[in-house]
């Protein structure tokens, strides 16, 4: 059999040419960047689970941006400074990655690094700041790091978008779209929510209103802004995006398979009871959908993806729910806990997939106190890994249908004696 081009993607965003659904937020997104072409920034942050599309949305929206893909007609124009943040990330780190980026795309000429390096001469000066800096004072530096960052960026923004004398940087801009992906990574001490806040302020002091602010990151998000502070909320419009319907999957599934048969010399088809079992196992979220409609591709040999392609792609060795498992669940199945006790919890939960299941149902198969069962079922509520019903006591369900059926096949490969876990 010929080699074959697979079209499902599952390592990688969706190609913009690809993106399917979402048009609710993508308007919104959009707007936000007409508004801020207009002189009113429209900030905001798009949340969501793992594997739901963020990423994807991103790569749509920096399109959209640096003029890739029109608005009604309309081609925008704005200067796209994609950075990321982890656990371990500063203020003063944060506000290095942006300078960078910005230099990146506007220091192509010697008088442009002549203006950008005046502008960002501040860093060198709060470098020698801190290699001496008491504990005490490091409130007050970050105070004054903000106040001139905030300044230098207004002027590239005012250089760069509002001003008449395009020769510097060879090009006007409608604008500045900084985003920060992964924002839900921020530590306490990075004080993501109050930065922001601040930053977005002295903005508005020194005439800036050409710069939008994107956050990206799981839901947690919100409250880490609102930990750090509360009004930083405002600031921001929350897109949350949910899972995709099953009209969207058959699109993306139809796309692909579009892909394919324009590139491959063997045509492949799929059968409506395959496409089906797909959306069942992706359950709506496009990462998932990649993987399992990869794994699918891969498995077929006949040219028509059916049942029992779309089955040994899930559940074969090295299959969907194995990969899938290693991405989103085996860190919370087996780090994020260290009791067996929790374990066992999951595993008769999962008997029921994603299904609301009581805790004397639970209890009637749990082997162990019922203090332990107690405990295990808070910390795992603490945790998120499980839910509670809204309004009824003693009722929690696993998040994901995937997350079930995987520790399934796990369990089912620990009966016989094949070690699983790291």
């Amino acid at each position: 059999m010929p080699i074959r081009l697979n079209p499902f993607n599952p390592n990688s965003p969706v190609n913009p040419g690809m993106f399917v659904g979402r048009l609710s937020e993508v308007e919104r997104v959009e707007q936000g960047l007409l508004q801020t072409r207009a002189g009113k920034p429209g900030h905001f942050m798009i949340t969501g689970e793992r594997g739901i599309g963020k990423s994807s949305l991103l790569l749509y929206l920096k399109s959209v941006a640096e003029g890739g893909i029109n608005i009604d007609g309309k081609t925008l124009k704005f200067l796209f400074v994609d950075v990321d943040i982890d656990d371990t990330s500063t203020q003063r780190g944060l506000v290095e990655r942006i300078q960078l980026a910005l230099n990146r795309q506007l220091g192509s000429s010697e008088p442009a690094r002549k203006f950008l390096g005046e502008a960002w001469e501040f860093l060198q000066r709060v470098r020698i700041m801190d290699s001496g800096i008491e504990a005490a004072a490091k409130g007050r530096a970050d105070e004054v790091m903000l106040d001139e960052f905030a300044h230098s960026i207004a002027q590239v923004a005012l250089r760069t978008c509002e001003g008449t004398d395009t020769s510097l940087f060879g090009a006007k801009y409608d604008g500045i779209l900084i985003l920060i992906d992964e924002a839900d990574n921020c530590s306490r001490e990075l004080r993501l929510g109050s930065f922001l806040k601040l930053l977005v302020e002295r903005l508005q002091r020194h005439g800036c209103n050409r710069l939008i602010i994107g956050l990206a990151g799981l839901p947690e998000l919100r409250k880490k802004l609102y930990a750090s502070h509360p009004s930083s909320l405002r600031i921001f419009e929350e897109i949350q995006l949910g899972r995709l319907s099953e009209v969207e999957i058959d699109s993306v599934i139809r796309i692909c398979l579009d892909e394919a048969n324009q590139t491959n010399e063997q045509k492949t088809e799929i059968t409506q009871s395959a496409r089906k079992s797909l959306f069942t196992f992706s359950e709506g979220y496009p990462h998932f959908v990649q993987q399992f409609g990869y794994s699918a591709f891969a498995s077929d040999t006949d040219g028509l993806i059916d049942d029992r392609d779309v089955a040994k792609g899930a559940a074969g060795e090295r299959g969907a729910l194995d990969l899938i498992g290693d991405r989103y669940y085996r860190n919370d199945f087996y780090n994020k806990i260290q009791s067996d006790s929790l374990r066992t919890v999951l595993r008769i939960m999962a008997g029921n997939l994603d299904g609301w299941v009581t805790r004397q149902r639970i209890g009637d198969e749990f082997e162990g106190k019922t203090s332990v069962l107690n405990n295990a079922l808070k910390a795992l509520r603490d945790r998120h890994i499980i839910l509670s019903k809204e309004g009824a006591r003693g009722v929690y369900r696993l998040q994901h249908k995937g997350f079930a059926h995987w520790i399934n096949l796990n369990k089912g490969r620990e009966k016989l004696g094949i070690q699983v876990n790291d």
